[in-house]
């Protein structure tokens, strides 16, 4: 019996390791990426989210935006150290996924020049597409929720008040006051 204890200690202590060596991994890679880098990721981000930015964030713009607006909020030094980690977990899912769809794209794309492609492989491809973009899509959302539930009510209300006038400066154009999707 005390060695099954003592497994399950290693395996947790090996899943833990291997956890965090991916988060600093990504929070690494996160940070010596150069600016043009890191518009290229948001860019590729926007085209393939399923509309996140336009239609979800808009309403609920998440962890950094708190954080980039902390003095209207008010925040606690507790509520800026958890938004930071909310906005770094949020960061590093957002990039793995951003890759596994990037390598979802390449198996299709190859599996797809080939001479004689079976129905049944480019189905596989097409449906992991599509799970991956949709798993990019989704990948924000419950960071920018959390992110939102820190807030207490009064800071709720400067959220929804801020977030609907950061919305409309950002969208404005000449002849409206709303860009279209």
């Amino acid at each position: 019996m005390k060695s099954v204890k003592v497994l399950l200690s290693s395996i947790t202590a090996i899943l833990l390791l291997s956890a965090s060596s991916a988060y600093a991994l990504s929070l690494g890679q996160l940070e010596t990426m150069s600016p043009s880098q890191k518009k290229q990721a948001q860019q590729y981000f926007r085209s393939h989210s399923l509309g996140f930015s336009s239609i979800f964030k808009r309403y609920h713009p998440g962890p950094y935006w708190i954080l980039k607006n902390k003095s209207a909020f008010h925040l606690t030094p507790e509520q800026i150290q958890r938004e930071g980690q909310l906005k770094d977990e949020m960061a590093m899912h957002t990039i793995e996924d951003d890759r596994a769809l990037q390598r979802a794209y390449d198996k299709y794309e190859k599996d797809a020049a080939t001479a004689h492609p079976t129905l049944a492989t480019i189905k596989k491809d097409i449906i992991r597409v599509g799970k991956a973009e949709t798993r990019l899509g989704w990948e924000m959302v419950p960071y920018h929720l959390q992110g939102y539930a820190l807030l207490n009510p009064a800071q709720k209300v400067t959220y929804t008040q801020l977030a609907a006038k950061t919305w409309a400066q950002d969208h404005r154009t000449p002849n409206s006051n709303l860009q279209q999707r």
